[in-house]
């Protein structure tokens, strides 16, 4: 972009909706060769409230990243603890957003 000659460039890109994009593409939202060309593999994953057993794996991925950020170290967590926030009720706020999780601090 602003030279004037080509450069090769090897890209990957990787994208994430909770959308239809073929719904978007009829409602005409979404641009229907850009979903072509995103599509080349597509990965389903389902949301975090149907893979619960995700929740212990994600929270000590947090800690550890606390833990590596900060001088007061997570070594356990109390079980009533990880109970609560599995047994969190879905539909709220902490339902599965991953990255609201992640930047709130650990106390």
């Amino acid at each position: 972009m602003g030279g004037d000659r080509s450069i090769d460039v090897d890209v990957r890109l990787v994208a994430a909706t909770y959308r239809s994009l073929r719904e978007e593409v009829k409602s005409g939202h979404f641009r229907e060769d850009l979903m072509y060309r995103l599509r080349v593999v597509p990965i389903f994953i389902p949301p975090l409230r149907e893979r619960r057993e995700d929740i212990c794996i994600l929270i000590w991925h947090f800690i550890n990243r606390h833990n590596a950020e900060n001088f007061r170290k997570i070594e356990k967590t109390e079980p009533q603890a990880m109970r609560g926030l599995l047994d969190y009720p879905c539909g709220r706020a902490m339902s599965g957003n991953c990255i609201m999780w992640s930047s709130m601090p650990l106390r």
